[in-house]
């Protein structure tokens, strides 16, 4: 059978597998394929997190399936060495809802900046709460833009 895994936003790629393959071999075959470590992968399929010891037949994952891969925060870059290479760190990132604290102090009370960021922290959490996967890859294509 063959199983289609895509990165959200990105790069996919089709493997050949059968029922039997535990999710931990799929992965070995996704890292030759789109140079992820197996370690920095997630695969996801209809919203559940596979587990490695698993079965794709456990998974109740069919031919011509599609599977989401997530890749994990700190191990985002591709899973090879790259000894002799100079790295240059990103610039840190400044929390959204401190960068909106900020800003709102400069116009409100700080009572009212408070009820504000909370309010805005309670509905964003439940609008990403509200989606799927397929949800977010519309939501990131329009540039955040459209949901």
């Amino acid at each position: 059978m063959k199983v289609t895994v895509k990165i959200l936003q990105g790069r996919e790629c089709s493997v050949d597998v059968s029922e039997t393959t535990k999710v931990h071999e799929l992965k070995g075959s996704v890292e030759k394929l789109l140079s992820i470590s197996t370690a920095a992968q997630r695969l996801v399929y209809k919203g559940k997190t596979l587990s490695d010891d698993m079965t794709l037949q456990d998974a109740g994952i069919p031919d011509g399936a599609k599977i989401h891969l997530m890749q994990r925060k700190g191990e985002a870059g591709l899973g090879v060495s790259t000894a002799g290479s100079s790295k240059t760190m990103p610039p840190p990132q400044v929390d959204f809802f401190v960068q909106l604290d900020i800003f709102l102090r400069k116009h409100l009370t700080q009572e009212q900046t408070s009820l504000v960021v909370n309010e805005f922290r309670k509905n964003c959490q439940l609008m990403v709460d509200s989606m799927n996967f397929e949800d977010i890859e519309r939501f990131a294509a329009s540039n955040c833009t459209e949901f």
